[in-house]
């Protein structure tokens, strides 16, 4: 008969990470629940987001009580603004985009849960994320897309340490969306029938994520000028915070046809706006801060991500040093944005992360 190991559950309230630990009970392991408290709740404009959840930490108990787990909340607000919301709100401040959900991920998900975990002892932390993690080198954790492609989320995880790798354990990889519905309806989990919820992690209704952190962090913002590509003044901004590359709405001007932020100077302060939008195409961008998951390679032909979603661009990746790469795009790609972080892949296989930084 197999030890009975202890893991420690990450739970948000939603159906994945519920039946991401029932797998690891019904498997006979003990299981601890544990839910990341990153705010608080006592403002009701906030209380419809999915991060703060009143609703998710009802949910949360009852599966708890449900799986008969004992269940904790671990409070990890003050890193939450520290090393979250802050650096969001300098990267939005230099006219870059952020990722929070990225770092969120490195240093709350994987890093305060997993400090936790090995605190009280468990032999690692089970998450809800469609993603396999392949353990057939020791300490050299590969992790691969799971089977279900709407449910791609390796993306957010491309910065995981290979320690955060070989201590962490994701179920679902193996399942679809489908089958994991059912087995929560199988075993009558009371969140079985429960909606995923679309939410940012952190803000107001009526507001963008930028305006709300700047409002968080008393940023001031200084205003500038919209200029076109010939460097015609076409009308005033309120602080580059507000844009980011690509964006076509609220821009407050009207050019008769649509238009879209092509660059972003945060030297001079200027937002340049266009209607010709092949001047958002990049074939060629710089990376910066690389997390090689699995790349013993000088260089190589992939596929990569510039964000959530986006279809899996091919490139050819050359590692310039320990933490830069250069990415040359086998065909021109609308929008990559500085700030937003980049995804490498060798077929199913994730095998770097970083953050995009120069447009070339």
């Amino acid at each position: 008969m197999p030890k009975t190991k202890t893991f420690v559950a990450a739970m948000s309230g939603g159906v994945d990470s519920s039946v991401a630990a029932s797998i690891f009970i019904k498997q006979g392991h003990k299981v601890i629940g544990v839910t990341l408290k990153m705010k608080n709740c006592d403002d009701t404009k906030e209380k419809t987001k999915a991060c703060c959840g009143l609703d998710d930490n009802i949910q949360v108990r009852l599966v708890a009580e449900k799986l008969k787990i004992p269940h904790y909340f671990l409070d990890v607000r003050p890193e939450f603004k520290e090393k979250i919301l802050k650096y969001a709100m300098s990267e939005y401040a230099c006219g870059r985009t952020p990722n929070p959900c990225v770092c969120c991920n490195f240093y709350l998900k994987f890093g305060a849960l997993m400090k936790y975990a090995q605190e009280i002892g468990a032999e690692g932390i089970i998450t809800g994320h469609y993603a396999i993690i392949n353990r057939d080198v020791p300490d050299n954790a590969r992790i691969f897309k799971g089977i279900d492609d709407t449910k791609n989320q390796t993306y957010f995880l491309s910065y995981l340490t290979q320690e955060q790798l070989n201590f962490s354990y994701m179920p679902l990889g193996e399942l679809t969306k489908k089958e994991v519905r059912q087995i929560a309806e199988n075993i009558d989990l009371p969140n079985a029938k429960k909606s995923e919820s679309q939410d940012a992690c952190f803000g107001y209704k009526g507001e963008t994520f930028a305006q709300t952190l700047a409002r968080t962090f008393d940023y001031i913002p200084k205003p500038g000028n919209i200029i076109n590509e010939k460097g015609k003044i076409l009308g005033l901004h309120n602080g580059i915070h507000n844009f980011t590359l690509g964006q076509r709405k609220g821009l407050g001007i009207a050019l008769g046809s649509p238009a879209f932020v092509v660059k972003i100077n945060p030297n001079t302060n200027e937002i340049t706006v266009s209607t010709d939008e092949k001047l958002l195409l990049t074939k060629i961008f710089t990376a910066i801060n690389l997390n090689w998951v699995d790349f013993p390679y000088e260089q190589i032909e992939c596929e990569v991500q510039t964000r959530y979603r986006q279809a899996p661009q091919k490139a050819i990746v050359y590692k310039k040093d320990n933490s830069t790469a250069l990415v040359e795009l086998a065909e021109p790609l609308r929008a990559v944005t500085p700030g937003q972080a980049l995804a490498v892949y060798n077929g199913n296989q994730l095998i770097a992360g970083g953050w995009i930084d120069k447009l070339l």
